[in-house]
C-alpha cells in the first residue's frame, strides 16, 4: 500500500524519465515477438529484454532459512562483480534497458562500489532498484545511495520486534533496519530530493503476521513511501521453522508435495522475453528462479549481450518453455504463466 499520492507520482516520473523512442520501439517489438512465439510455438527473438537483473554481490551476512544463500545450499561460487564487467553490460544494453534490478541472491550493499553501479545506470537514464536487508544502511551509506541517484530501494522488515524478526532474518538486528530507514528518510529530506522511493517489504509468515499492523502504522508514521506485504517463497531445502501465512500464501495443500503453486503451468513465460539475469561473475541465466545457475545461456564476460540472447542455449530453453514448461523443475515453484492469456 502507498502512503502518499506524491510518492506514486514521483515514482511514475522516474519511470517516464527512463523512456525514449528506441526503448519504446524495442518494448513494442518485444511484446509482438512474445505473442507471435506463442502462436507459432517457436521462439522469435526480434528484440532485447527491457528489464535486467544484475548481481553486484553473491555474499550475504544473514542466514535466512528459505534463502539458498542464507541456507548455504548454493553450489556456485560467491564473489563481487567487477565494475568493468558491469560497465560493459550497461554499455551493451543501455539502448534497450528501462529497468535495472541491482540484486539477485546476495546483499547488494556488501559491494564496496555499489554507488558506482547506480551512478553508471543513472547516467544512462535507467530506472534502478535494489533490495536490501539494511544491516549496512548507516548514515554514510544513506548519503551514498541518495547521491548516486538510486530510483527505488526495497528494505526487508520481516518483524517489528527482535524475537519475531530474527526468526527468519537470522543474524540480523531489527533496530538496525528501523534506524536505517529513519536515517534514509532524513537524509533524503535534507538533500531536497524525492528519491530513492523507499519501500518496506514484509514476507508474510505465520510467526510474524500479528506484527504486520504495527509495521504498517510505524511505516506510515516515519514517512515510508510504500509498504508491500509479499508472499514467502518456500523451498525443499528449508528447515521447516517458518511457514507462510495462510492469508497470504502462493501455495495450496497437496498430498504429493509440501508446497504446490496452484493453477496450471501454461507453456509460456513473459519473463523469458522481457528480462534477463546476470550473476556476479557474468553468467546469464533465464530468470531469478535459477538461483544456482543451472541453465547457463551465455556469459557477459566473453560475449556481448546481443550475442548471448541469440545463442542456441537461449533458443532451446525458450523452446522448452513453449512446449513443456512443467518439465523444468524450477518452473514448478514459480507463479508466472499460471494464466492462459499472459501472466
Amino acid at each position: 500500500m502507498w502512503f502518499r499520492t506524491s510518492a506514486i507520482l514521483n515514482n511514475a516520473m522516474l519511470y517516464l524519465k527512463s523512456l525514449n523512442i528506441p526503448r519504446l520501439l524495442n518494448l513494442l517489438k518485444l511484446v509482438c515477438g512474445f505473442i507471435l512465439s506463442r502462436i507459432v510455438g517457436k521462439p522469435l527473438c526480434i528484440a532485447h529484454p527491457f528489464a535486467l537483473s544484475v548481481e553486484p554481490s553473491g555474499h550475504c551476512q544473514l542466514k535466512c532459512p528459505e534463502c539458498p544463500t542464507g541456507a548455504a545450499v548454493l553450489s556456485r561460487k560467491k564473489g563481487n562483480m567487477n565494475i568493468d564487467l558491469f560497465n560493459k553490460i550497461i554499455n551493451e544494453t543501455e539502448k534497450y534497458i528501462i529497468y535495472l534490478n541491482l540484486y539477485f541472491q546476495g546483499e547488494p550493499l556488501l559491494h564496496p562500489q555499489i554507488e558506482e553501479f547506480i551512478e553508471k545506470a543513472k547516467k544512462n537514464r535507467i530506472y534502478t532498484t535494489i533490495s536490501t536487508n539494511a544491516q549496512l544502511l548507516d548514515q554514510q551509506m544513506c548519503r551514498k545511495l541518495i547521491a548516486s541517484g538510486l530510483s527505488r530501494i526495497v528494505i526487508s522488515l520481516d518483524g517489528f520486534s527482535q524475537g519475531i524478526y530474527e526468526t527468519y532474518r537470522r543474524g540480523g538486528k531489527v533496530e538496525t533496519v528501523k534506524n536505517g530507514i529513519i536515517m534514509l528518510i532524513q537524509a533524503r529530506k535534507e538533500s531536497g530530493t524525492f528519491f530513492p522511493i523507499i519501500v518496506v517489504q514484509v514476507l508474510a509468515f505465520d510467526h510474524n503476521k500479528h506484527e504486520i499492523p504495527a509495521i504498517r502504522e510505524w511505516c506510515k508514521e516515519v514517512g515510508v513511501d510504500k509498504l508491500e506485504i509479499k508472499t514467502a517463497q518456500m523451498n525443499e531445502f528449508g528447515d521447516g521453522t517458518v511457514q507462510p501465512a495462510r492469508e497470504k500464501s502462493r501455495y495450496q495443500n497437496s498430498p504429493k508435495k509440501k508446497y504446490t503453486v496452484p493453477g496450471r503451468p501454461y507453456n509460456h513465460c513473459w519473463r523469458q522475453w522481457s528480462s534477463a539475469v546476470i550473476t556476479w561473475n557474468g553468467l546469464m541465466v533465464p530468470c531469478c528462479y535459477d538461483k544456482n545457475a543451472e541453465y547457463i545461456l551465455g556469459n557477459a564476460s566473453s560475449s556481448t549481450f546481443s550475442d548471448n540472447i541469440k545463442k542456441p542455449e537461449s533458443y532451446i530453453f525458450k523452446q522448452t518453455i513453449l512446449s513443456n514448461r512443467k518439465g523444468i523443475e524450477m518452473c514448478r515453484n514459480c507463479p508466472e504463466g499460471r494464466n492462459w492469456f499472459w501472466g
